[in-house]
């Protein structure tokens, strides 16, 4: 295995709070590099979150414990496993619903949430809370509230925009409660191909040939 010394994300987030859309951009880049090439072997990691992603040092993230992953087989029902870390479990598992690779992608809006708002869209103290809260309201941006430094594009990966409502709020995308609707849902090149990547050097990241906007001490 890789020695990685930089730490987890979520020893940074719990020191910065808050991270930048250029540094957040990467981190996810970073992500979704990871799960393109896993969910390719079949495989849903279903425990994604920061404390998982470990930086090496020179930025880059990597994805690691595979404890829970299990092979994505879309015939055999796995509604029985709600496997996972509340907070970042997609609506399907805390359901106990059958789920896919949809679910991995839910955690990934969860992380980029926090990032940009240094706390997670669903508060609760508990497992039930947390669902609760998940099946009470789907989260929202409003568009004044999008933070500074921030693009529409950045947030629209993280929520899905209406067109019609554009100027009062902006829609859940990976976060959508209904996996069908999720950014992600129909693979990793829909991810890749969102505008806030517009333009992003996918091959540069895979070859390590990019200079990573944070760097662990």
């Amino acid at each position: 295995m890789d020695l990685l010394l930089g730490g987890d994300l979520r020893f940074h987030l719990a020191r910065k709070r808050k991270f930048t859309m250029e540094q957040t951009k990467f981190f996810c880049a970073c992500l979704v590099h990871a799960l393109e090439t896993v969910h390719g072997h079949g495989i849903i990691h279903r425990d994604i979150k920061p404390e998982n992603l470990v930086f090496d040092e020179r930025g880059y993230l990597k994805l690691t414990d595979f404890g829970i992953a299990r092979e994505w087989m879309p015939e055999i029902d796995n509604s029985n496993e709600t496997s996972g870390t509340p907070g970042y479990m997609a609506p399907e598992v805390m359901c106990k619903n059958n789920h896919g690779i949809a679910a991995d992608y839910f955690a990934v809006g969860v992380i980029a949430w926090e990032c940009m708002f240094g706390r997670r869209p669903y508060q609760g103290k508990s497992r039930r809370e947390i669902r609760d809260a998940i099946l009470a309201k789907q989260v929202q941006i409003r568009k004044n509230e999008v933070p500074e430094g921030w693009s529409l594009e950045a947030a629209d990966f993280v929520n899905k925009v209406s067109p019609k409502s554009f100027k009062l709020t902006l829609f859940i995308k990976c976060l959508a409660r209904k996996a069908s609707s999720r950014l992600g849902t129909n693979g990793n090149d829909e991810v890749k191909a969102h505008p806030w990547f517009k333009d992003f050097d996918w091959e540069g990241l895979q070859e390590c040939r990019l200079t990573a906007p944070y760097v662990p001490d």
